[in-house]
């Protein structure tokens, strides 16, 4: 009789773990701003759009990313966040990368920076989450065009 009681209550247990459907989707990546500039490198700040399609929170555990503009690779967001992601919910991800304004053209950067001038920007990576410890590798593959502030 234990025994049965105790296989009924691990099948329970095992079935009654949720798992996503869907991973996050990735939305946008906005509020971009230039924070400082020092000598060659700029440390750049965003925040990254997301939405939970799932009926269950999740845990975001990593964010990696390469930043791409005009073309070329200018740095990899590669940050490890632990942050609640609610059910069926947007939310938001503060993000930090630091760049080499010398890979996208010195003047040209400057200019961009000072001047406001919209330049194109690809992000590519993935975020990696969990719920109840499965993970869920979500990709990113996104392009826009920006305006540094």
């Amino acid at each position: 009789m234990q025994r049965f009681i105790l296989i009924s209550a691990l099948t329970l247990l095992i079935f009654s773990c949720t798992r996503p459907e869907e991973a996050p989707k990735f939305k946008r990546i906005g509020d971009i701003k230039v924070n400082k500039v020092t000598g060659k490198e700029a440390l750049l700040n965003a925040n990254a759009y997301f939405y939970n399609p799932n009926d269950v929170n999740m845990t975001l555990r990593k964010v990696n990313v390469d930043v791409i503009l005009e073309g070329k690779k200018i740095g990899t967001i590669n940050q490890s966040k632990r942050t609640k992601i609610p059910a069926l919910s947007n939310f938001t991800v503060p993000v930090d990368a630091t760049f080499n304004i010398g890979d996208v053209g010195m003047l040209k950067s400057i200019m961009s920076v000072l001047g406001g001038k919209k330049m194109h920007a690809q992000y590519k990576g993935y975020i990696k989450a969990s719920v109840h410890g499965i993970p869920v590798k979500v990709p990113i593959d996104y392009e826009e065009d920006i305006r540094l502030r």
